[in-house]
């Protein structure tokens, strides 16, 4: 799933905003930018970072240098040992036109030992977001790990894997909360990108607006059904 297939599916599935997100690194951000670049199209710069409590937090950022910067934080505290490519595949870094500039060598799958509490901080000084992924799934979701959502974090989302129908029958607390609800598409195929979606409503779509849009913050919102499909309910 190169650069140049990421950005065809999404401008093919009408999105008019991604956000990149690999496993504790950002290695690739750029090259979809680059190969964005003219499009209508905004790729936000993001890692998914794996805690020490073996939770997903989506973290994104405004620019390749803040995602950079929050990367090599990462990168100080992975776990020890190099990738096995034969085992969990290569981790190839590529440039804006697909070309393989060599392979990362670190264990990209495995926790960090970062506490959840750590990374928001990180971020946070970074002028960055950062949210709970896919908290209504099993495997690496903070509210599985640690059976709440801690209110005490820097938190103004939450994202949902299933409908959101379906998440509020197994999570009742998630129809009145007070976070946005958003939903997407963690793709890690490409015939995956589009298949889940955010209605963002905002001025225009820069980071600076979705963050906004997040934070609930004059009149920008994040919605999981389009307005006039939902009958303005």
């Amino acid at each position: 799933m190169g650069p140049k297939d990421i950005v065809r599916r999404a401008i093919a599935c009408g999105l008019d905003i991604i956000a990149i997100t690999d496993h504790n690194s950002a290695e690739n951000v750029k090259a979809v930018k680059e190969m964005a670049h003219g499009e209508n199209l905004l790729v936000i710069p993001g890692m998914e970072v794996y805690t020490r409590e073996e939770a997903h937090m989506i973290c994104l950022f405004e620019t390749i240098e803040s995602v950079t910067q929050f990367q090599n934080i990462i990168y100080d505290h992975l776990a020890e040992g190099e990738n096995d490519p034969d085992w969990y595949g290569p981790q190839y870094i590529v440039d804006g036109a697909e070309h393989i500039l060599g392979e990362n060598p670190r264990l990209l799958g495995m926790p960090t030992n970062l506490h959840v509490q750590e990374v928001a901080d990180f971020v946070i000084d970074l002028d960055g977001i950062i949210f709970p992924a896919h908290i209504d799934r099993k495997a690496n979701s903070l509210l599985h790990a640690l059976g709440f959502i801690p209110t005490d974090l820097p938190f103004y989302a939450l994202e949902i894997a299933r409908p959101y129908e379906e998440a509020v029958q197994l999570h009742r607390f998630l129809k009145n909360s007070s976070l946005s609800i958003i939903r997407s598409s963690d793709a890690h195929r490409i015939e995956d990108i589009g298949s889940k979606a955010t209605w963002y409503y905002m001025e225009k779509p820069t980071f600076a607006e979705v963050k906004k849009a997040i934070m609930q913050q004059e009149g920008r919102r994040a919605c999981l059904v389009k307005e006039q499909e939902a009958g303005n309910e």
